[in-house]
């Protein structure tokens, strides 16, 4: 199981069960939602993730149409993405998760619009835009 928090405290969640495959995604909504160069995702099952605490301090934020980011409401910390045209999972944002983690980096993806003050200096895949669900 995997523990995280948001910034300020308000509440805690959990991910059971590994996370399996992480991409980077250099798209500029991640860029602006996060203040960084990319996000580090991980797709689980609705199932996997619990919460504890006030649940309306979770925000979602529609940025396309059926598209949502979600943040605490206090402190902004980013939680996960989410989309009605796949709503049997997230997309959990694992940079607010603690200690050691099961996961596997596979891919950087959105680098067609990644940072241009950003080089990726490893030897992962990258591909302009997202991967096809499953791949």
């Amino acid at each position: 199981m995997a523990l995280g928090r948001c910034q300020c405290g308000a509440f805690e969640y959990s991910v059971e069960g590994s996370l399996g495959d992480v991409r980077y995604c250099h798209c500029a909504k991640c860029r602006r939602g996060n203040g960084t160069a990319f996000t580090a995702n991980a797709r689980i099952h609705r199932s996997q993730w619990s919460i504890e605490g006030p649940r309306d301090l979770i925000t979602e934020y529609e940025h396309k149409p059926g598209l949502f980011k979600a943040f605490c409401a206090r402190c902004g910390s980013p939680l996960y993405a989410r989309s009605s045209q796949d709503p049997d999972d997230i997309r959990v944002r694992i940079g607010g998760l603690e200690g050691p983690l099961d996961v596997r980096i596979t891919a950087h993806v959105w680098v067609g619009s990644k940072a241009d003050w950003y080089e990726i200096e490893d030897s992962l895949p990258c591909h302009a835009e997202a991967l096809p669900s499953g791949a």
